[in-house]
Parts: structure tokens; sequence; C-alpha cells
């Protein structure tokens, strides 16, 4: 579904100049946005996990699970954004059953997206440790943890 062309013509559109804050992480449940013009970075702890451009969803998980905002989201070049409440939510996904499935695709694909960044980071770990284990057998021993440093 071609979100920017299916609500080109809405009124109720916000602008936000870049450095604004649209929610934050663990802000309570509010609309969900649809960006129709602009760039905007999602954070989560701190840290860049997406940047969101034109017809991005965004904040659509706390819309549909009715939990806090799970990460963060900060334009860096004017926005032009379409809240979308829950009233709002739940007519477009009565009368556009597209629009619902749009929706579940977004949220699948984020989910795949932070699994492979999951398994990722366990295969470096496995990788780190390995490396680990085998820098300290060439030195003849491996370290235990209750190994006492000597003075």
């Amino acid at each position: 579904m071609n979100l920017i062309y299916h609500f080109l013509h809405a009124r109720n559109t916000h602008t936000l100049e870049p450095g604004t804050v649209l929610f934050k992480e663990d802000d309570p449940v509010g609309p969900m946005y649809v960006l129709l013009e602009g760039a905007a970075r999602v954070l989560i702890g701190g840290h860049v996990v997406e940047m969101a451009g034109p017809g991005t969803l965004l904040g659509e998980m706390a819309l549909v699970d009715d939990q806090p905002r799970s990460a963060t989201v900060v334009a860096v070049a004017p926005c032009r954004v379409l809240p979308i409440g829950r009233a709002e939510f739940d007519l477009l996904v009565r009368e556009k059953p597209e629009f619902a499935r749009h929706v579940m695709k977004v949220l699948a694909y984020r989910l795949r997206r932070m699994n492979l960044v999951f398994s990722e980071m366990k295969a470096a770990q496995r990788e780190a440790g390995e490396l680990f284990r085998t820098q300290h057998a060439r030195k003849g021993r491996m370290p235990h943890v209750d190994d006492t440093v000597p003075s």
C-alpha cells in the first residue's frame, strides 16, 4: 500500500523541524504517524536502528499493543507527519484491509530485522569466545575465575 499516495491530501498533518522529538522511548501510547515528507532517526537505547523516510510508519507498535513507546523518533530534516489515533486506525483497518496487512508487514519486517541483529550478535559473541580461548591456549593454560592475581 502506498501510504504517501493514500494520505496525500490529509489535512491534519504536523510539521517537524530538524531535531524535534516526535516521541520518546517509554512514552505512553499515543497516535501512530505516517511520515509523509522528510527523514527521521529511530533510536532504541540511544542507538539508531532505522533511518525513516517518506512512507514510513512510526509508533504503530504502541498503538497496536497498548504498551509504552519502544523507540525514540527524532526528525533529522524538515518533516511532515500524519497522526493516526486509535479511532482512525480502527476505521482504516475495517475499511482498508490492505492497510492492516501493510501494518502487519511493517511489524514483521522489523521483527525479522531485529532477529537478524540478534543472530549476528550471538555469532560475534561465539567468535570472541573462541578467539579468547585460542589466545589463552597458546599461553599454555586457560584462565579460571578463581585464579588469584599475584601481588
